[in-house]
């Protein structure tokens, strides 16, 4: 008897398209971002070994820089599809557009969470402990770990419906 040989998912920071009848684990986003975190933190050990230490600043404030800029920008583009869904919810919406809809918003508060905790990390390398702007970064991690469990619960509830 063969044995099947095991997958090893060589880009864990971003999201897969599921097969038909298939669910997402809740916790896929935060796998992700601790994955990136991982990898992010191994990197930044490998540049602050070498003798000069201004690359892995720079890399630091480089990493900093985008976590922040773009978590922020992908959570203002989630909160305007939460705008723009509580007003288009009351009308029927195909059933191939409902979920080209949710799939983006699952998209987004994926990649929002991955740059967010990535950024956070930096900051922290950058800073050498928690600053004010690293628990800004926790609290829109928290709320975008949020957004994505509500999600799921209101899924649920709609298709028990």
């Amino acid at each position: 008897m063969a044995q099947k040989r095991p997958t090893i998912d060589t880009w864990p920071l971003l999201p897969r398209r599921l097969a038909e009848g298939a669910t997402r684990a809740p916790d896929e986003p935060a796998r992700a971002a601790v994955t990136a975190a991982v990898a992010l933190a191994a990197v930044l050990l490998v540049l602050r070994a070498l003798p000069d230490l201004a690359l892995a600043r720079e890399f630091a404030t480089l990493v900093a820089n985008i976590g922040f800029k773009g978590s922020f920008a992908v959570t203002v583009a989630l909160m305007v599809m939460l705008f723009s869904g509580a007003l288009i919810s009351p009308m029927p919406l195909h059933p191939e557009l409902r979920r080209t809809a949710l799939a983006a918003f699952d998209h987004g508060v994926h990649l929002g969470l991955v740059l967010t905790v990535t950024g956070l990390l930096a900051v922290i390398v950058l800073h050498g402990g928690v600053s004010r702007l690293a628990v800004g970064f926790t609290f829109q991690a928290v709320m975008l770990m949020g957004c994505y469990r509500a999600r799921g619960w209101f899924a649920r509830r709609t298709e028990a419906s």
